[in-house]
């Protein structure tokens, strides 16, 4: 029955949405980025009202009250928590409703504690999970925070390891509120201590993808970039082909400035998300053995030589403006980007945050995906700004009477109910807050944003960022921004980023035997 269910469901969604690759490498294809997104109305069990997937929970899961206790990050850039009342905040009600569904759907409480645990609270929150551990409170079932602050809590042994959980395991990781790279990409040593999706607002919220202004693409008389995506087209060729030589000096001063006309505008560290959409990674899973990472083969591959070449030739022109964080200001930044929401830029790379500010301007604005390497690649990935949030479990938390298996698989029931309500009610709240469209209202943009949203990527390199010499941010900010050779560039840290990988390992194999041990 659940076979035939996943195939109507399949054969539904085929039918009524267009189709879209999003297979996790560059030789498969798939269905449709909304998998499981049916028309709404179809009277079928496998849908909600709205025509979006349902989950395969047991309807009749029952904890009986349970208390779930929760240590999340006090701090993030938008709401992704606790809500306690209705306030008529679109996104806030959704989170407050979801919250609603979980509890009433697995007799459960949800029990919230928070803790600063954003970027400049990474020591502390996981400092505060140490003082926990280490006087055996018992206090906490599920941990979330920061992607970099969770991962320092993996690295420290805070975690519980999931690929371990055989029995009654609930979570279903090919349903889409699960990305479909989520487990290749966060695997350490054939485990697994992190997660998220559609569970986290802050996913979606961070969501790196390319904006453009709509009139400016009429009055000259582009390709649509809606029909490039459609076609499998839209390449970072194609990209540069049509912002390059778009500058104009509006201002007359003979001095190429922010006041100016530009094809294309952004900040260095978002351009970033350009090499995960190459399908290009930083650190990969080593050979297998336990606990083992290694730089990835990508990273000083020809292929990266070359996007990275061609992207420096690219910046250093006129029509590219791209603020460089290493030598100027955060005000410059401001001064740089603005120039597209001023409608001065053809287009700009931004988080999904960025479109509500972006959609009150004086101009029609239009999303896509940030584009692939060539057309031989199938599909559009998306790269992850670092605020939004890590799932796991906390390592020490209480087995309830005793039972461990049981209690584990208490959490793996919450944690899927929390990604499915998730994909039902809080991530059509955020495309909506922020395009400033109904779901479904501006076709084309709710496509794209199933094509962002499902090609979400996850890479080790970038949560390990700040152990690892900035590792993900290296090729952009060393030949995009300042044009030097990337084949050089690499050569200059490759040795002293392993050495640095392998004594990360090295303190996760010491704290994990530790916990191992206790």
């Amino acid at each position: 029955m659940k076979i035939f269910a996943r195939l109507l469901a399949l054969l539904l969604a085929c039918m009524t949405l267009l189709v879209l690759v999003v297979a996790c490498d560059d030789t498969t294809t798939t269905d449709d980025p909304a998998d499981g997104e049916g028309e709404s109305g179809l009277i079928d069990d496998a849908y909600d009202a709205n025509g979006r997937l349902k989950d395969n929970l047991p309807s009749d899961l029952n904890f009986e009250g349970e208390e779930i206790r929760i240590l999340h990050w006090s701090d993030p850039e938008n709401p992704e928590f606790e809500e306690e009342t209705v306030t008529g905040d679109n996104v806030r009600d959704a989170i407050h409703d979801r919250n609603n569904q979980i509890e009433d759907r697995l007799n459960i409480e949800l029990v919230w504690y928070g803790q600063p645990g954003n970027g400049s609270n990474t020591s502390a929150f996981v400092k505060h999970m140490e003082n926990q551990y280490n006087t055996s409170t018992k206090m906490y079932d599920i941990a979330i925070a920061y992607s970099r602050t969770l991962g320092l809590a993996a690295v420290h042994g805070y975690l519980y390891n999931m690929a371990t959980i055989e029995q009654n395991n609930y979570m279903d990781l090919t349903m889409p509120w699960w990305p479909q790279q989520l487990v290749d990409t966060v695997n350490f040593g054939n485990a697994y201590y992190f997660i998220s999706g559609d569970m986290s607002t802050n996913v979606i919220y961070m969501m790196r993808e390319l904006y453009f202004n709509k009139d400016l693409f009429a009055r000259y008389e582009l390709e649509n970039p809606y029909q490039l995506v459609y076609d499998g087209k839209w390449t970072m060729d194609k990209m540069i082909e049509i912002t390059s030589d778009r500058y104009q000096d509006l201002d007359r001063n003979n001095v190429v400035s922010d006041a100016d006309m530009y094809g294309f505008v952004a900040s260095d560290y978002v351009v970033a998300s350009f090499i995960p959409a190459c399908n290009l990674r930083y650190v990969d899973d080593g050979t297998g053995d336990q606990d083992t990472l290694i730089i990835s083969p990508d990273f000083g591959s020809a292929k990266m030589v070359k996007l990275v070449n061609k992207l420096g030739a690219w910046a250093a022109t006129d029509s590219v403006r791209i603020h460089n964080g290493s030598v100027e200001s955060i005000s410059t930044r401001s001064n740089v980007t603005s120039a597209f929401s001023n409608g001065r830029s053809l287009m700009f790379v931004g988080h999904a945050s960025n479109a509500k500010s972006l959609s009150s301007k004086d101009f029609d604005l239009g999303l896509v995906p940030n584009p692939k390497y060539d057309e031989k690649q199938v599909n559009y990935y998306t790269g992850m700004g670092n605020p939004y949030s890590l799932y796991g479990i906390y390592v020490d938390f209480d087995a309830r009477e005793g039972d461990k298996d049981a209690t584990l698989s208490m959490f793996t029931a919450v944690l899927e109910c929390w990604a499915s309500e998730g994909f039902r009610l809080t991530t059509p709240e955020v495309f909506e807050v922020n395009m400033q469209l109904k779901y479904s209202e501006g076709q084309d943009e709710t496509n794209m944003f199933e094509y962002i949203r499902s090609g979400i990527t996850f890479d080790l390199g970038q949560i390990f960022d700040a152990y690892l010499s900035t590792i993900s941010e290296r090729p952009i900010k060393s030949s995009v921004c300042v044009n030097a050779s990337w084949s050089n560039a690499y050569a200059g840290f490759k040795v002293s980023i392993g050495a640095q990988l392998r004594q990360l390992c090295d303190n996760f194999r010491t704290y994990q035997a530790e916990r191992d041990n206790r």
